[in-house]
């Protein structure tokens, strides 16, 4: 069954003492403890595993609790679908080396092993497979370990094993015996390289297939990836594996998860920046006057970033530290932006030249119907406008629902969110209460989105695209606002806002379609294996099995439409 409702902190703590008692079956003393030193700077790298953390946060204020000596950075580098030699990004993103470098990492943990353990399919030789996925690994630590990332020392690393897949009672979901046999064959062959190499290993396939036995509570989205309450569990199970027997809090400051969430919501901006194909691709060049382009604005907007991470940094520690903080983090120490000049209406402008310059002189709606030319027979009537609902600026997609309300999503943050402005892209109902065909009511059922560029009703909810990921959001008591979000497929590429996911809609099967467009790398993982996808195309989803695929490849330009005839 579902857990009951349950903060994150409590169950974090109710995780922890179900989780110790047990033995694990790869003894940790036998392997290196990880050294964490005052002031370390620690990387995470790998798979959805590691990436969702930054999301959930309870591994990290765990860490921050039982060792606020240490003063820790935590910077995240994870990516669904990243595996120790394939780790797909837009165009000049950088390599991995690169951004551990930008990050000094000192400590870096590695998830792999999920989506590794789907290549151990029936009538292959299992043993070539953990083979040549050990050389893989193999290559990846050898290569780090030589490498120089703080600029004085070489990294010290760990290992992390994937989590076991859980037996969920949906009969929907694949089972967990098969797939649990592949993952302990793939934890077995990481430890066997963490030997080898001399390097730390934790052992979460063991201890979180204990776990999932024991419980009566369902810790995972689709039995591969945990929910926050998993990540509740695995918390004090990944801190004691890289620290040893360590005394467990009573209780956690909520304030401490709070500042752990803002700096990870700023650095998960910085890293997996959307519109990276204007900040490190071919579109960066571009630019107004020669005195600077889009890749000097949105580089100043990244080392901003950095700053305000590194502000909520020292606000974790004193927090950690036991300082009573309550004033607002003070950014006044960053970067000033760059503010771009217009390219409308200058020398160079080629709409200007052609005397096809528009004004930027709104007409109020009024003045805009009257504009229309219609043929005889017909006529236009205005439903809603910014004029009478503010926060419907920049609507890009709408939908019905059963009680023929319309449904649009906004986002005036476009073409990104700007650091030190709210994210606030909207998901709104729009309702005629008294029947005369014009909105009288706007309620937002959703705040606080990013680029919501495409969006379906169905299921019980609503899915949402972001940039990076495709939201679920439910409204459990009624009352047209959503009150639980689940990020339920993540690991879409964001090279560019305007190729985002869009154009969503059920077809003839039940499945859920979402287009994307070029200049995209994406990678998403699923009960059922790993997706990659180059370069655009349309996905197709099964929210009931949670299956993903590929329904067409295809480098589309500015997807935002399609449609089914009478063949499907």
């Amino acid at each position: 069954m579902n857990p009951q409702p349950m903060t994150v902190l409590r169950h974090l703590f109710a995780s922890a003492a179900l989780v110790f008692v047990f033995s694990p079956a790869i003894v940790q003393a036998q392997l290196p403890a990880l050294e964490l030193r005052p002031g370390d700077h620690v990387c995470l790298i790998g798979n959805a595993l590691g990436e969702r953390m930054q999301h959930e946060n309870q591994f990290e204020t765990l860490l921050h609790a039982v060792r606020p000596d240490l003063d820790l950075t935590i910077r995240n580098l994870c990516a669904p679908g990243d595996e120790p030699k394939i780790r797909l990004r837009s165009l000049d993103f950088g390599s991995p080396d690169e951004h551990l470098t930008h990050s000094g990492a000192d400590v870096v943990l590695m998830f792999f092993g999920y989506n590794e353990s789907f290549r151990l399919r029936e009538g292959l030789d299992h043993k070539k497979v953990l083979r040549d996925f050990t050389n893989e690994l193999d290559e990846l630590i050898s290569h780090t370990q030589s490498q120089v990332y703080n600029g004085e020392s070489n990294p010290r690393i760990a290992l992390i094993s994937p989590i076991a897949f859980e037996q969920t009672r949906d009969p929907n979901l694949p089972p967990a015996d098969s797939r649990n046999q592949a993952l302990s064959k793939i934890a077995r062959a990481m430890n066997a390289v963490a030997k080898k190499r001399g390097v730390a290993f934790v052992d979460l396939f063991t201890r979180t297939q204990q776990a999932f036995d024991l419980s009566p509570f369902q810790y995972t989205l689709d039995g591969g990836h945990l929910n926050s309450s998993g990540y509740g569990l695995l918390a004090p199970i990944l801190v004691g594996g890289l620290l040893g027997d360590f005394e467990r809090p009573n209780e956690v400051n909520p304030d401490l998860l709070a500042a752990v969430a803002d700096k990870n919501f700023h650095w998960f901006n910085r890293y997996r920046a959307v519109n990276g194909y204007s900040i490190y691709g071919k579109r960066g060049s571009a630019g107004s006057d020669g005195t600077y382009n889009n890749r000097s604005v949105m580089n100043r907007e990244l080392e901003i970033l950095d700053q305000m991470t590194a502000n909520r940094d020292a606000r974790v520690w004193a927090i950690a530290g036991g300082e009573n903080i309550s004033e607002p983090i003070d950014d006044s120490n960053t970067l000033p932006f760059i503010i771009p000049k217009t390219n409308v209406g200058g020398p160079d402008d080629p709409n200007a030249k052609r005397g096809k310059l528009g004004s930027l002189e709104y007409l109020t709606t009024d003045e805009q119907l009257k504009t229309f030319t219609l043929l005889d027979g017909y006529e236009i009537q205005l439903v809603a406008s910014e004029q009478q609902f503010p926060e419907l600026a920049n609507p890009v997609a709408l939908d019905f629902d059963s009680k023929g309300r319309l449904w649009v999503s906004t986002m005036p943050s476009y073409p990104h969110w700007q650091p030190k402005s709210p994210m606030d892209d909207k998901l709104l109902i729009l309702e005629d209460t008294d029947g005369d065909g014009d909105a009288d009511e706007c309620k937002t059922f959703a705040g606080g989105l990013h680029q919501p560029t495409g969006f379906e009703i169905g299921r019980g909810g609503v899915f949402v695209g972001g940039q990076h990921d495709i939201l679920f959001l439910e409204d459990t008591d009624g009352d047209d606002v959503a009150d639980k979000r689940t990020r339920a497929i993540v690991g879409f590429d964001t090279a560019d806002s305007h190729h985002g996911l869009a154009a969503f809609d059920f077809g003839p099967g039940g499945h859920l379609y979402a287009q994307e467009g070029t200049f995209k790398f994406t990678q998403i993982e699923s009960p059922y294996g790993l997706t990659r996808n180059l370069e655009g195309g349309v996905f197709r989803y099964d929210p009931r099995t949670k299956k993903f695929g590929v329904h067409v490849n295809f480098a589309f330009a500015n997807p935002w439409g399609f449609g089914f005839n009478e063949w499907g």
